[in-house]
């Protein structure tokens, strides 16, 4: 069965919008936050020579958290209202290294599905410095990314930050009570585009022609 990811986006490229953020939270009613975690996130955007991926709206990345290396491909869906519903799917690549061993490792397995893993080339790629907090409400889990990224597309760097409420266990209605109330208490808005189509903007403007 196919894993459903729904999450929250929130434009977080103001003054102290992370800091808004976790006091919208802990301001929300029946809501215990957890400690934070610290993550260096590098995801990699990969497609095959005649744009396969593109051309059925998937984002395929290979990402290295910390060390551990893994594959995932995403359905690509439009952000509404900050909401984004997608499925997902991931592929652990135990012994992975590095970049050219996830792609060698990919090339070796040949295809996942119906999806092609043979010449693939990298597109844009970005190094995000996420903190992570598990978040309890009314029921629901929920975890919450302040994400400090960088874009590196066409040799060009672009510094954002974004704010993240995914749905982890739990009823969707309660994800979008809480962000409702995020969203009052913080006064943020949601963001507009996803970081990856952000990327694949800048991509088209800046690539080859």
């Amino acid at each position: 069965m196919p894993n459903i990811e729904t999450e929250f986006k929130w434009d977080a490229n103001s003054p102290r919008a992370f800091f808004k953020v976790l006091s919208a939270v802990r301001q929300v009613p029946a809501t215990r936050l957890a400690k934070p975690r610290a993550l260096h996130i590098c995801d990699t955007y990969l497609d095959t020579p005649n744009h396969f991926f593109e051309q059925n709206k998937i984002a395929f990345r290979v990402r290295n958290t910390d060390g551990k290396w893994e594959a995932t491909f995403k359905t690509r869906t439009e952000v509404k209202n900050g909401r984004a519903v997608r499925r997902e799917e991931t592929l652990p690549m135990p012994r992975v290294k590095n970049l050219a061993q996830a792609l060698s490792f990919l090339a070796d397995k040949k295809e996942w599905g119906k999806l092609p893993l043979t010449e693939l080339r990298p597109l844009f790629s970005l190094r995000n410095k996420r903190t992570s907090y598990d978040v309890l409400y009314n029921g629901a889990t929920a975890e919450l990314s302040l994400d400090n990224f960088v874009i590196y597309v066409c040799g060009r760097r672009v510094l954002m930050k974004e704010a993240e409420l995914e749905l982890k266990q739990g009823a969707p209605e309660k994800l979008d009570e809480l962000a409702r109330q995020i969203t009052r208490f913080s006064g943020l808005a949601y963001a507009r585009v996803s970081k990856v189509k952000t990327a694949t903007a800048l991509l088209a403007l800046w690539g080859e022609k």
